[in-house]
Parts: structure tokens; sequence; C-alpha cells
């Protein structure tokens, strides 16, 4: 009796245990593994779209800067070519009035005796002509420079931007350099249009009336000299600013070899 007792107990217990077996695999049903499957699916749709979205906002970005570069490109060579139309009408105008002034120097040293002294007299003025020309070529020359690294310095700025680097400070310095270049060009398109009149008043004064004259000529090119430095000085400091963003890769300054340093 107490075998088939036992077989019967060992019968139940394996049944209940098959029976926690089927529950178990119930319990982890595929369908059961459904939501969680979505959400892996949703999070990964979400990863895509903020992807998507970053690259289609670095997209706008590289095409606002390089369309803004351009602007700036083409807004600095119309400078450029209009500066340089000025000047040459100024300087042919100033042909006429140079020729007109040397002849009435020539009516007011009737009154000077010595005749070397009438000779360096005139020397002198035409030598003050040929020096104003002479340092406005070459700042016009340095502020051609100074712009081409500028425009350098806005492409550098783009690419920095375009990795999502903060440029702002950088965009003010080079706004700030634009503006000082556009005062240098404003002076030296002023002076192009001036020239010197030695005033003779008597043969005891001739010195104190060239060295007058000498003078102010001095003086105007300080102007222009100062007004030069002021935007070479601005584009480097643009440089600098540029070269303190981080880079993912050491990479050289824009070199500002422009140098507004001829002494009037």
């Amino acid at each position: 009796m107490k075998k088939p007792h036992i077989l019967m107990i060992l019968s139940v217990v394996l049944f209940l245990i098959a029976g926690l077996s089927l529950a178990e695999e119930g319990a982890i049903n595929p369908q059961n593994r459904t939501p969680i499957k979505n959400i892996r699916e949703n999070a990964q749709e979400k990863r895509q779209e903020v992807r998507a979205y970053a690259q289609e906002t670095r997209e706008e970005i590289k095409i606002r800067t390089r369309e803004a570069t351009r602007a700036f490109k083409e807004e600095l060579e119309q400078k450029r070519e209009e500066l340089k139309i000025n000047v040459e009408q100024k300087r042919e105008e100033l042909k006429t009035r140079i020729e007109a002034k040397r002849e009435e120097l020539k009516q007011r040293l009737e009154k000077i005796k010595d005749d070397r002294k009438k000779q360096a007299v005139e020397r002198i003025d035409k030598q003050m002509d040929e020096l104003n020309d002479r340092l406005l070529k070459h700042y016009l020359s340095v502020l051609d420079k100074l712009s081409d690294v500028l425009v350098k310095i806005s492409e550098r700025a783009d690419k920095a931007e375009e990795r999502g680097i903060d440029v702002a400070a950088v965009r003010t310095t080079i706004e700030k350099a634009n503006n000082a270049i556009s005062v240098a060009r404003s002076a030296t398109e002023t002076q192009s249009s001036k020239t010197y009149t030695i005033q003779v008043s008597a043969e005891s004064t001739l010195k104190i009336d060239v060295g007058r004259a000498r003078q102010a000529l001095h003086n105007d090119l300080i102007v222009v000299r100062s007004a030069v430095k002021s935007a070479h000085d601005a584009v480097k400091n643009a440089a600098v600013t540029l070269a303190k963003l981080p880079r993912p890769t050491p990479t050289s300054t824009p070199e500002i070899t422009a140098s507004p340093t001829a002494t009037p």
C-alpha cells in the first residue's frame, strides 16, 4: 500500500513542476517581449532623428557662413576697386594743379637773387610731391594685403563655426578690422588729392617757408600712417582671436606681413 501511495505523490509533484515550467514559458513569450523591443526601436529612431537634424543644422550653418564670406569678399573687392578709381582720378586732377603750382612758385622765386637757392626750393617742392605719391602707393598696397588676410581669417572662422565652435568674438574683431581698413582707405584717398605750396616771403625767410611746407606734408602723412597702422593692428587682433579658438588639429595663424612702417 505504501508504494502506490508514494508513486501517486510523485506523479502529483511532477505534474506541478510541469505546470510551473509552462507558466514560465508563457511569462517570457515573444509577445511579452514586444514592448521592450518597441522601446529600443523608438530610441534608435530618436537617435537617428537627432543625428539627421544635427547634420541638417551643420549644412545650414555651412551654407550661411559661405554666403556671408562670399558677400564679405565681394564687399572688400568693391571697396578696393572704388578706391583705386577715385585715387587715379584725384592723381590726374592733381597733375594739373601741380603744374600750375610750380609755375606760380617760379614767379614767387623771382624775388630771390641766388639761383642755387631757387633751384633748391624747386627741387624740394618736386620731392615733396614725389614722397607723398610714393608713400600713398605703399599704404594702398598695405591695405590691400590686410584685406586679403582678413578674408582668410573670415574663411577659417567659417570652418570653425561649421564644426560647432562659437566664433562670435572672431566675428566682432573681423568687423572692427574691416571698419579700420575703411577708415585708412578714406584717409589715403583724401591725402591723394593734396599738394603743398612753398610760400616765398623773402630770401631771408626762405628756409622757414620751405620748412613749413615740409612740416605740413609730414603731419598729414602721419595721420594716414596712423590710420593704416590701426588697420594693421585690428587685423592682427582678429588673427590672434582666431588662434585662440579650440582646434582638433594644430593650424598656423594667418601671418600679418603687411606693415605700414614707411617713415614720412
